[in-house]
């Protein structure tokens, strides 16, 4: 046969065209897909290339709200269009990337960065990405968050080990080791002197931050008096001491620095590191030779592990909690044959046909393989999972530590990520079907909460119990061989193993997760983390919270405190707003935010130490009368009902309060009364907080007590003092205002005014309206609750009982209740003040909006303010309300007492 010598050309022509389309595209994909690379991803050096944003003392905490906010912070940037598939793979493309570790011996210089993904972790994470859940993350938008954001996002989604000496081990791990064998409140008594206190529950908590704090400070007082070669982690220019024992403020060189802690004695014998007393006085001190070099091959006795986050419900490894939901997103079930080199599908033909399911890889038998092939091989049958660790700290924690220093293979932290994120990419699929516009911040929000995603059940704490209903023991065999399967071909190992030692392997593996979970993952209960005790209530925080801080406390008290309280509130847009201010001179610390990042990174210790100490009641008011117009204001302009609690919350050392600030805080209390009847001030005081007694409406729910954090003082015991502030901000009724009355009270027209808001299911919403708004008689004045057709709702009302419920046991009779779901809940105001002469006297109008018990069969609340796809909307109306208030005659009183008394001290001279 001749051919065409044009077609012969064409024919070549195209492919040769056709091989290097492919080439090209191959090219895009590798760069795309960044994370795969044997070095630290481009888009990631940012974050080893600053030594203030790699200290991780200085990041943001790893928390699950701080990774929500994060996530959510994302979603609402303007122009952004991406589903939960797409934000999902972008983000674990743009900053996971695991197994990064520090290089021994190699210091940091020009063009050189010591670190790269060299940890066995890597292996399995180029295997995931680049064949199982490819992708890029060329459309996510960088620009939306900050450096400190975008390198909090990558810490907290890349999973590492970190082995080397940190020079606190003969005390930190100690404690690690006694915890973990009593998980019980307990205190221990350390060298006579120095107190650790703990309340460690699961992996909560293990030493409080002031130890920790003071442990690194003395080494490196200990290598400045010493001339061992000891150095910091990662810069040779560490942090010099003033002669207080403070940091000084030292320029720092444009290379990476990590935790600013010397490798101190290796010997885990020694009976403890140096701690400074609060006297000033040491602690016994080790031999100063025992300082090694951090670049030596030591392993710490209590490693650091990375990529973890906090949840009251055990902390979890949060890349593969993202990596099940976006396999469940697109799943993928793979062929040996096509996961592996054509040089090793001779072995794969010898096995019956293995399929790999993308969503079990990401999660837990891809854990499992790891077990298997690195593992089992050197302990026969005595194969090994789990790790437990502890916090430094649960508010703001940073540093998460091991309780072991070998076989880290699946550790705590991975079986609970493991479990959740099957558990969500099982149910995924079935719960986009249902909320077609369901977000990856709502998808977390509701699961690691009490409530849930769509009901009661698939929650994290009840991640045990559902363990053995997502991952069928033959079914997690099977994935686990597949895998192990796939990951031999690929990971380097000291040894060969057979694919019939594979399967022995994973076998045991196996078996020993499904007896560690009900054995040794001693989790939080859901019963154990509720509210209030038997009670199913989803309870939700929406306030404009004011919070003065004395500045007499030290910061790292103050920050833990402040941190905590904010962490309980539902600090976000649909819920808190808050201001952080001095209480001295009433200056703003933090600008009004809903983000509590901000907090964490403008509320530093050198902040801290440049504000006024002490408590000045008149700066205070005055500061909150300025805050408090301002907002009243920009609800007038809004056209505003608020929908928030007002409250103010003082944080007090232990300042008294003198007779003339005392007087003064009285009279311009009642001036307050007037002028913002809906404002609480809550105090938090040291000492005695009844000096504070006068300065509140209540002082039985007003005023707490803050005993000083002493030396090795622990988080959960700051929880167990805040505990009750927390629920007092929680219990106070969501402001009802008229908006036309601003904070002058001149109203000029009269009419309608509505805001929507939203229930979710199993929760409630309470309200107060002030009488100021309906005082004197009038026309088709009313309150109205207007339903929308979401879901069923039962609306209740009373003058008497703050908090009105269908089901509540007292003061029944002075509740009205009624289940609304198109219609309408009208309560009439016309005369509502009937018989009462000041407005003081005649009760306010509380007003409950409680959701169903379940989820609507139709799921349908899409729009930007929906914190979750089941919230069902509802309008809240005001008709024909007024503006009534004495602020002017108060103050008018107050003039004419001042002036009486000027007068008479002036005529008694």
């Amino acid at each position: 046969m001749v051919l065409n010598e044009g077609s012969v050309t064409m024919k070549l022509l195209a492919s040769v065209t056709t091989c290097l389309l492919v080439a090209a595209f191959t090219a895009v994909s590798v760069e795309a897909q960044e994370n795969v690379l044997t070095r630290v991803a481009p888009s990631m050096l940012e974050c080893y290339e600053n030594a203030q944003i790699f200290e991780r003392d200085n990041r943001l905490p790893m928390t699950m709200n701080m990774l929500i906010e994060l996530i959510r912070k994302v979603e609402d940037s303007p122009g952004f269009q991406q589903d939960i598939r797409q934000l999902a793979i972008s983000m674990l493309h743009r900053f996971r990337q695991d197994g990064i570790v520090r290089a021994p011996g190699v210091t940091s210089m020009s063009g050189v960065i010591p670190f790269s993904p060299t940890e066995f972790q890597f292996t399995k994470h180029r295997v995931l990405f680049s064949r199982l859940l490819p992708g890029n993350a060329v459309n996510f938008p960088n620009a939306t968050l900050s450096l400190d954001e975008r390198c909090a996002l990558h810490f907290m989604l890349s999973n590492s080990i970190d082995r080397r000496v940190r020079g606190d081990e003969n005390v930190r791990c100690s404690q690690l080791s006694q915890y973990r064998a009593a998980r019980v409140p307990r205190e221990l008594d350390f060298k006579g002197g120095s107190r650790f206190r703990t309340n460690y529950l699961g992996d909560n908590e293990m030493l409080a931050q002031p130890e920790m704090d003071r442990i690194r400070e003395h080494i490196k007082k200990i290598k400045n008096k010493s001339a061992s070669p000891a150095r910091l982690e990662m810069d040779p220019d560490e942090e010099h001491l003033d002669e207080n024992g403070e940091p000084e403020e030292v320029a720092v060189e444009e290379e990476p620095q990590e935790e600013p802690i010397e490798a101190a004695g290796e010997d885990e014998e020694s009976p403890g590191e140096p701690l400074e007393e609060e006297d000033g006085s040491l602690v016994e001190i080790g031999d100063v030779s025992q300082v090694v070099d951090i670049a030596s091959n030591a392993i710490s006795a209590c490693p650091v592990e990375n990529g973890v986050v906090y949840t009251p419900w055990g902390s979890v490894m949060a890349g593969t909690v993202l990596a099940g939901i976006a396999a469940g997103l697109e799943p993928q079930t793979v062929q040996l044959r096509d996961l592996v080199s054509r040089s090793d599908q001779y072995r794969s033909r010898q096995v019956q046909p293995l399929r790999v399911d993308n969503r079990w890889a990401a999660t837990l038998s891809g854990d499992l393989a790891e077990v298997t092939l690195l593992d089992a091989p050197s302990v026969g049958n005595n194969v090994q999972v789990g790790a437990a660790g502890a916090w430094n700290r649960t508010v703001a924690p940073r540093w998460y530590f091991l309780s072991q220093r070998e076989r880290l293979q699946m550790t705590d932290t991975e079986i609970r990520a493991g479990i959740d994120g099957l558990l969500l990419a099982t149910n995924i699929a079935e719960w986009r079907s249902r909320a077609n516009n369901l977000r990856l911040s709502q998808l977390l929000d509701m699961y690691y909460s009490q409530r849930g995603v769509f009901n009661d059940t698939v929650r994290s704490c009840n991640r045990r119990d559902l363990f053995t209903t997502v991952a069928p023991m033959q079914q997690l065999r099977d994935q686990t061989v597949s895998f192990s399967t796939v990951l031999d071909k690929e990971m380097q190992m000291p040894f060969t193993i057979t694919q019939d030692a594979i399967v022995n392997f994973a076998d045991r593996a196996t078996d020993a997760l499904a007896n560690y979970i009900p054995s040794a993952l001693n989790d939080l209960s859901c019963e154990a983390t509720a509210i209030v005790m038997n009670d199913p209530t989803v309870w939700r925080s929406a306030s404009d919270l004011y919070i003065f801080v004395d500045a007499a406390w030290p910061h790292r008290d103050a920050y833990s405190v402040v941190s905590n309280i904010l962490d309980s509130v539902d600090v976000g847009r649909f819920g808190t707003t808050y201001t952080i201010l001095n209480a001295r001179d009433g200056s703003v610390i933090v600008n009004t935010t809903q983000f509590l990042s901000d907090f964490h990174l403008t509320y530093t210790a050198q902040r801290h130490e440049t504000l006024p100490t002490g408590l000045n009641i008149p700066n205070v008011f005055r500061r909150l009368r300025e805050e408090t117009n301002a907002l009243m204001a920009a609800e007038r302009r809004n056209n505003s009902l608020s929908g928030r609690s007002k409250i103010a919350l003082v944080i007090v050392n232990t300042d008294r309060v003198s007779e003339g600030d005392t007087n003064f805080a009285i009279q311009h209390l009642q001036i307050f009364r007037e002028e913002v009847p809906d404002l609480r001030f809550l105090y938090l005081a040291a000492g005695d907080p009844g000096r504070f007694n006068r300065f509140v409406r209540e002082e039985r729910r007003d005023v707490f007590p803050l005993r000083e954090l002493e030396s090795g003082s622990v988080v959960d015991t700051i929880r167990v003092q805040l505990s009750p502030v927390i629920r007092r901000i929680q219990e106070e009724p969501r402001r009802v205002v008229n908006p036309r009355c601003g904070h002058d009270w001149v109203q000029e027209n009269w009419g309608s005014n509505s805001m929507n808001q939203f229930v979710e299911p199993r929760g409630v919403n309470f309200y107060r309206l002030h009488p100021n708004y309906f005082f004197q008689q009038g026309n088709n004045r009313r309150f109205r609750i207007q339903g929308h057709g979401f879901a069923s709702l039962t609306v209740c009302h009373s003058r008497w009982v703050e908090r009105p419920r269908q089901n509540t046991t007292e003061n029944r009779d002075s509740i009205q209740c009624r289940q609304i779901n198109t219609d309408a809940y009208d309560i009439d105001l016309s005369n509502a003040c009937d018989g009462h002469s000041v407005i003081h006297t005649c009760p306010p109008l509380f007003v409950s909006v409680e959701g169903p018990p379940n989820p609507p069969t139709i799921i349908r609340c899409s729009e930007p303010e929906c914190r979750f796809p089941d919230n069902a909307r509802y309008a809240i109306v005001l008709d024909n309300m007024g503006c009534f208030s004495g602020a002017g005659r108060t103050v008018g009183t107050l003039l004419v007492a001042m002036m009486a008394a000027l007068v008479s001290v002036l005529h008694f001279k």
